[in-house]
């Protein structure tokens, strides 16, 4: 099989989970396209610009981001709904392409202090899984419930025993391959617009960008510079490549406008940042939505601040400030009507869920509690 492996972090790690997976799975072709700090927005984004691209479609996609969706909605950065909704849109691309699917739900070591978002998130995933037949592997089901701090190196990695550990269970669970989806929405709830569709005023260049984790076209934005992103509904993320040069910049939406830094404290690991930008705020799109450096910097400053996940302030001079951004997302929340019908039909064409092919138990979950390692 041709498997594309969409994740965290834990996914990036050296001797991590995918790494591993790689290793025992020589008989398939496997590509991990990784990106930590995000969660399932940016695997469906992943998705449609793989499309867009015109990437050659695999077999089967492991999808996880069950520990980044907890984190974020712990850091108060998205909400549950669009977990749902992402998650029913990666669904429904995967059941159009006739993919087969299959989400590894990692989660934090085990504390308090996240206790509430992970059992909502982990709720979200499996009523997801259940209700479009998606198998679904969860650490309980690879430690038998006994997962305990010491699977972790960190708060929220895992130890390479650990790791190994999902790898060999995740194998088993494949078996021969997985089915795509079952069923569909009614309708799409997200757009994905590009540096392609946009519209660009004042100082403005279109460069290719290429890292380890994410290739495309971005727009340098310099002071002085405008750009417009057609779309509608609420913007939901910015895909943004953060430098040296990084500096604020304002969103204007239909309904209020705010300024944003796509600075992050990650930086210190990784100057050149590339990263989905979350927005706090409630941002409406009539149309469009412009992102701009003004050349003001006491009005810009003036705008109430979108927040978000580990923002530094910027360090460059503000005349010499630059934006770089790909592209954004729009997200057209259900009606409580629409959701009411979808859940109806759901329950009309419910299908058998599918049990987990493989063993339930990793044969090397006994050696997975020891020293953590660091990556």
């Amino acid at each position: 099989m041709k498997i594309l492996l969409l994740g965290g972090s834990n996914a990036g790690i050296k001797d991590g989970w995918a790494v591993q997976f790689a290793e025992l799975a020589r008989d398939h072709e496997v590509e991990n396209r990784f990106l930590g700090a995000v969660g399932s927005l940016y695997g469906l984004m992943a998705l449609l610009k793989r499309a867009r691209d015109g990437a050659e479609a695999p077999d089967l996609i492991v999808f996880e981001y069950c520990l980044n969706d907890i984190l974020l909605l712990d850091a108060d950065v998205l909400k549950p709904a669009l977990v749902e909704d992402a998650l029913d849109a990666v669904m429904d691309f995967c059941a159009d392409a006739g993919i087969g699917l299959f989400f590894l739900c990692l989660e934090p070591r085990p504390t308090d202090r996240q206790r509430s978002a992970t059992t909502r998130v982990q709720k979200i995933y499996r009523k997801a899984a259940q209700r479009r037949s998606v198998p679904a592997l969860w650490l309980s089901d690879i430690f038998d419930e006994r997962l305990t701090a010491a699977h972790f190196q960190d708060e929220n990695h895992l130890t390479t025993a650990a790791a190994g550990c999902v790898a060999d269970a995740l194998l088993g669970a494949l078996g021969a391959g997985v089915p795509a989806p079952f069923g569909q929405a009614e309708t799409a709830r997200f757009s994905y617009v590009d540096v392609a569709e946009a519209r660009f005023q004042g100082p403005c260049a279109v460069r290719a960008l290429s890292s380890r984790v994410f290739d495309g076209d971005f727009v340098e934005i310099s002071r002085g510079g405008v750009t417009t992103w057609p779309g509608e509904g609420l913007l939901a993320g910015l895909m943004l490549r953060s430098s040296d040069d990084s500096g604020a910049f304002s969103i204007r939406g239909a309904n209020a406008a705010f300024r944003k830094t796509p600075r992050s404290q990650m930086q210190e690991l990784v100057r050149n940042l590339m990263l989905l930008h979350y927005p706090t705020r409630r941002i409406l799109a009539r149309g469009e939505v412009e992102i701009a450096m003004p050349e003001d910097e006491r009005a810009l400053m003036s705008l109430p601040e979108d927040r978000g996940l580990l923002l530094a302030p910027s360090i460059a001079p503000f005349e010499a400030q630059t934006l770089d951004i790909h592209g954004v997302i729009f997200w057209r929340k259900r009606t409580l009507v629409e959701r009411l019908r979808e859940l109806f039909r759901s329950v009309e064409q419910q299908a058998t869920p599918l049990p987990l092919k493989g063993h339930r138990h990793s044969r090397r979950a006994e050696g997975a509690i020891g020293n953590p390692e660091q990556t």
